[in-house]
This record gives C-alpha cells, sequence and structure tokens, in this order.
C-alpha cells in the first residue's frame, strides 16, 4: 500500500438509511499506536478475532499494522472513541481483511459498511484485483452483512485446521 497518508474519509461521507442519505456520527481514518488498548478491548471476547484456539489478540499483534509494517489499520471513531476498526494486508493483487470488528452498540449504524467501504475505495485506487476476507461459517451475521455488499463464498479457497493441543483438558 502506498505509504502516503491518507485523508480520513467519513467526516463528510454519506450513508444510506432508509433510502435517505445520512452524514454518520463517525470519521473513518488511520488507526494510531494511542487506538491499541481500545482495539484490543473491542476484541476480546469476540471468538473471530483469535489467531488460533485459546490464543488471544494482544496490542503488539496490531502494532504492525498501525505502523505500516505490511500492514493498515482503518478505525471508526465517535468524538475520538473507536467504534470499530478493520485490519488490512495488501498482497500483489489482493487485500486480505484478517481482523473487522464492530462495537456492538454501534452495529447496524453503518460503521462496518463505511469501514469496508474504504477498503474498497483504497482497492479501486491502489488497482488491486480482489478482496478476501475469512469467516467462520456459523458466524450467519457476517455472512449476510458481506452477500449484502456482493461479496461471495469463494469457490477456489478452503481452510484447514488441526488441533494438536486442547489446553483445556489437562
Amino acid at each position: 500500500m502506498k505509504q502516503t497518508e491518507r485523508k480520513p474519509r467519513g467526516t463528510g461521507a454519506e450513508i444510506r438509511r432508509a433510502g435517505q442519505r445520512v452524514t454518520p456520527p463517525f470519521i473513518i481514518r488511520r488507526a494510531k499506536r494511542a487506538d491499541l488498548p481500545t482495539i484490543v478491548k473491542l476484541s476480546k471476547g469476540v471468538k473471530e478475532i483469535e489467531n488460533y484456539p485459546g490464543q488471544k489478540m494482544k496490542a503488539d499483534d496490531f502494532l504492525h499494522f498501525v505502523e505500516g509494517g505490511g500492514g493498515l489499520m482503518l478505525v471508526a471513531a465517535v468524538k475520538g472513541k473507536v467504534v470499530g476498526y478493520v485490519a488490512v494486508y495488501e498482497s500483489e493483487n489482493y487485500f486480505y481483511l484478517p481482523y473487522a470488528v464492530t462495537d456492538k452498540k454501534w452495529r447496524k449504524h453503518g460503521v462496518g459498511s463505511a469501514l469496508l467501504a474504504e477498503v474498497e475505495r483504497m482497492a479501486k485506487e491502489e488497482k488491486v484485483e480482489y478482496i478476501l476476507m475469512s469467516v467462520y461459517v456459523y458466524n450467519s451475521n457476517v455472512h449476510s452483512f458481506l452477500k449484502a455488499r456482493g461479496y461471495v463464498a469463494s469457490k477456489k479457497l478452503v481452510q484447514y485446521s488441526k488441533t494438536i493441543a486442547n489446553r483445556g483438558n489437562r
């Protein structure tokens, strides 16, 4: 991804709600180091944010996104408080979004849509071919969210995992 700073989106952006265009109460901007404690807090208790079963995310796990080390993180902020985020890796011809979370209180308020729209805008600007996300099979809310925005389940990729040691049963 180009390392040039992008202007924050969302300030004057509009979202559609019940057929009308409404200015959202949040802005979309690049994450800062000071956002990391809130990002980790948003991630706690969200099973999908775990790298592997039983391994919870820490601020250091997100640091490379904030500092531009091979990734980028965007946040949605209301009066300076982070209410959602999305992490992005850029490959040769696609963006991969390994983490995306919206605060439960802010779901159904356009936060996820605005974050995804900004990633799509950046993808067009960077001329990447497609955007890829991994979503747990049981997470039907996210499946519906993505389908409503034109995303389709991949027919090329199947993800496999194998649990070697179950920490809960020692």
